[in-house]
């Protein structure tokens, strides 16, 4: 079995300043920017969907998810037109 490599787990902070750490982050947003999807929304599920693969996701706290994995995609790709 491979060893998990700390990079491979990144920091997200969540409405109200909470972080989580996300495995394989980086990759997933890298996934959906290749996507070239336009919309906000979805973007985001596919974003909150490719999380759950690998982290846990309180149904509680997706919207929350959401909102955060859309900031941290938009900061490294830029606002979708």
């Amino acid at each position: 079995m491979p060893q998990l490599r700390h990079s491979m787990v990144k920091k997200l902070v969540l409405p109200g300043g909470f972080q989580v750490g996300i495995m394989n982050l980086e990759n997933i947003l890298k996934e959906v920017a290749d996507l070239r999807l336009a919309d906000d929304n979805a973007i985001k599920k596919e974003l909150l969907q490719r999380v759950k693969i690998y982290n846990y996701v309180a149904p509680s706290a997706e919207a929350d998810y959401s909102k955060a994995l859309l900031n941290e995609y938009e900061m490294l790709f830029g606002k979708r037109v």
